[in-house]
């Protein structure tokens, strides 16, 4: 067996590695394979530290990688060739580290969160020892939730409200269960994890924040979407009933969502797939057949349900299901 196999351990979804237990020629190739593995690129050490450091990472059933990554000094930098769409979020849990992108350095700290797009080019410095939580989350996860596609930069946010202190206070938690070696339930956390970044996106900038006709309408589109998500698991909500209830025309609703790259039954649509594949994965569901999720989510016919799952998610519902009861989610 060779000194890389013996410093992963792997448990279906989940997977550690230490270069610590390599030897120490050996830790600073095998380190950086670890950071390919968590789609990070690696700069490299410095040069006056050892590449000793861990990493603790996870899967969830839709996805989203959950990764605490500790270690000496170094730079992850530049940006992944081949990444799959979608968003990452860094969060500093202990140590000292800088961002660089296009503008000054900004040091970081456990009060601030830093997001961006894949494929976006920047540089994080550790400066000593640290600990950093990583989250990756696939584009099919929260591209119709953002008011736009998220800007090709890296964001820092230092949270001024509840709902940003909440996100915090989730990902530090995170963070502290991975530590532990007991990253819980993940179907639940994926759901609160978009409910409270997007939010926080959303108030951190881009349209919403803007003043003028732009901002007025971006502020309604939130407004209407949070109504509609308490609304979901009615199968008889309409374009019509939600123009009325709105007190617009159903055009003007149409032009809306088009504005933001929508349309009101792809939303629905695409919100009633998201909350059905989280309950697939849940054990908190795992007594409701697939039926009783299709139904309680306002699909009228499960065979419609089951062709649009596929479409989405590439994969019939019951291979979610059952992957998550495999993987001990479920």
């Amino acid at each position: 067996m060779s000194g890389n196999a013996r410093a992963v351990t792997e448990d279906r979804a989940a997977w550690s590695f230490d270069a610590a237990s390599l030897p120490h020629g050996e830790r600073a190739a095998a380190w950086a394979d670890a950071m390919r593995r968590l789609h990070l690129p690696f700069a490299g050490p410095s040069p006056d530290a050892d590449a000793v450091g861990q990493v603790l990472a996870v899967t969830s059933p839709m996805g989203f990688d959950f990764a605490l990554v500790s270690g000496g000094a170094q730079s992850i930098a530049g940006r992944t060739p081949g990444a799959e769409p979608g968003l990452w979020m860094g969060l500093l849990v202990e140590g000292e580290a800088s961002l660089r992108t296009d503008a000054a350095p900004v040091a970081l700290s456990p009060a601030m969160l830093i997001y961006g797009a894949t494929g976006v080019d920047a540089s994080l410095h550790f400066s000593g020892a640290f600990r950093q939580l990583f989250i990756r989350i696939p584009s099919v996860a929260i591209d119709a939730r953002l008011l736009a596609p998220l800007a090709a930069r890296v964001s820092i946010v230092e949270p001024g409200t509840m709902v940003g202190h909440a996100l915090l206070s989730l990902l530090h938690s995170l963070a502290t269960s991975l530590r532990n070696g007991h990253p819980g339930e993940l179907g639940p956390i994926e759901s609160a994890l978009i409910e409270l970044l997007v939010p926080v996106i959303a108030g951190s900038g881009g349209f919403a924040g803007k003043g003028g006709a732009m901002g007025q309408r971006a502020r309604q589109y939130e407004r209407i979407c949070r109504t509609l998500e308490s609304q979901l698991g009615d199968p008889d909500l309409t374009v019509q009933a939600i123009a009325s209830a709105e007190g617009v025309s159903v055009r003007y609703l149409q032009q809306l969502f088009a504005r933001f790259g929508q349309t009101v039954t792809g939303y629905l649509k695409s919100r009633r797939l998201e909350r059905a594949r989280a309950e697939l994965a849940s054990p908190l569901h795992a007594q409701l057949s697939i039926s009783e999720i299709c139904f309680r989510w306002g699909f009228n016919q499960s065979a419609h349900f089951s062709r649009a799952y596929r479409e989405r998610f590439d994969e019939a519902p019951r291979d979610t299901r059952n992957r998550a009861r495999r993987s001990g989610v479920g």
